[in-house]
């Protein structure tokens, strides 16, 4: 417990060092008006400093939050605890609510002013957005960096090529021809591999499509071309409407995580890829939440991926498969990302979803797609 709280230093220095070590944000308010401590859990869930809030009230902290001030007043005025779960707020520092679960609470005082604290957790929801967050800011940053690295690549691989051809030219014997053609070859290998790491370079040209189209094409490609038995079994909702996306990006996207899965079946007993489709509801794309969306799941019964892997699958240069350069996913991702949706994955052994989910235009949902041909 938190004791004698007359001002701002309200705690002994071992103990500041204890509180500043909770993961939970705690804030002290002098009868529920005054700021008089926080800790930094505190000013991280806020965004803030505490020397530039101390003293200030709870309507500077918080504009909006008219329930959680009314709380903190009864409170102090001798009520009893309180506690809120999935509270919105939206601290004054920044431009998206957040969910918290917090308590209210009246600490003992030896004045008639009653200190009340607010211990306060992001609840579960949004600890799961920080979490996709961080973890789409740590995959942008490598993909930024191999792009950057591929530029540098570029121009360097141009004159190993240029040199080579010239010195082909030059040269009468043929056994010594052979050896530029290599060089050649190995730079225009080179230079593909270059050219997946830059990724796309064009932007996104949506239409309103009937996702069961891409996802059926892909299935002949993918069932055309495998050497091993797989079943691609599917599961579509016939009532599916109509999604703006740009078809090609979309299709390109698909067969990267039908080859995957594919190939994760490579040795798996009575293979089978799952495609289904589905409305979800309240989704959060990029910041922006939407109300529906429609979601492609590329499900297979696979060995699956381990847990080490699973947090850096879409990283570019991260593979399961010792063959493989593993920019598909990668490149899968970019594509959904510039069409304004997202992929996710969630896998255990005999079970690995890949989940592309777009978002739904309120403009063009008056059409059911019907069922796949």
């Amino acid at each position: 417990m938190i004791r004698q709280m007359n001002t701002p230093s309200l705690v002994p220095e071992w103990s500041q060092d204890l509180f500043d070590h909770l993961a939970t944000a705690i804030l002290v308010f002098e009868g529920g008006h005054r700021l008089l401590w926080m800790n930094a859990a505190a000013e991280a869930l806020l965004g803030v400093s505490a020397r530039q809030v101390m003293g200030s009230s709870p309507e500077s902290l918080w504009p909006d939050a008219s329930g959680l001030i009314i709380a903190m007043a009864e409170v102090a005025a001798g009520g009893q605890a309180m506690a809120f779960r999935e509270l919105k707020l939206l601290p004054r520092t920044q431009d998206q609510l957040i969910r918290v679960d917090c308590a209210i609470t009246a600490l003992p005082a030896r004045t008639d002013v009653i200190p009340v604290a607010i211990e306060m957790q992001l609840s579960d929801r949004d600890h799961a957005l920080v979490r996709d967050a961080d973890r789409d800011a740590q995959q942008r940053l490598a993909h930024r960096m191999v792009r950057n690295l591929a530029h540098e690549l570029r121009n360097p691989l141009a004159g190993l090529r240029g040199a080579a051809q010239l010195l082909e030219r030059r040269l009468a014997e043929a056994d010594l021809k052979e050896f530029t053609r290599i060089i050649i070859g190995e730079a225009d290998r080179l230079d593909a591999l270059v050219s997946r790491l830059l990724g796309p370079q064009k932007p996104p040209r949506p239409q309103p499509i009937n996702l069961h189209r891409p996802l059926e094409h892909v299935r002949r490609l993918v069932t055309a071309a495998r050497d091993y038995e797989v079943c691609i079994e599917r599961d579509y909702d016939p009532s599916l409407p109509q999604v703006k996306v740009d078809p090609e990006q979309l299709i390109q996207s698909l067969l990267n995580l039908l080859r995957n899965a594919s190939e994760a079946l490579a040795e798996t007993a009575q293979a089978r890829i799952l495609l289904r489709t589905r409305i979800v509801h309240n989704q959060v794309l990029h910041g922006r939440s939407h109300r529906q969306c429609a979601r492609i799941s590329v499900i297979d019964n696979g060995p699956g991926i381990s847990a080490e892997l699973i947090e850096r699958i879409f990283f570019p240069m991260v593979s399961g498969h010792s063959q493989r350069t593993g920019l598909g996913l990668t490149i899968a991702r970019s594509l959904i990302d510039a069409n304004g949706g997202r992929i996710d994955c969630n896998s255990r052994p005999g079970h690995t979803e890949f989940m592309i989910d777009l978002p739904l235009d309120v403009e063009i949902i008056d059409q059911p797609q019907g069922s796949a041909p």
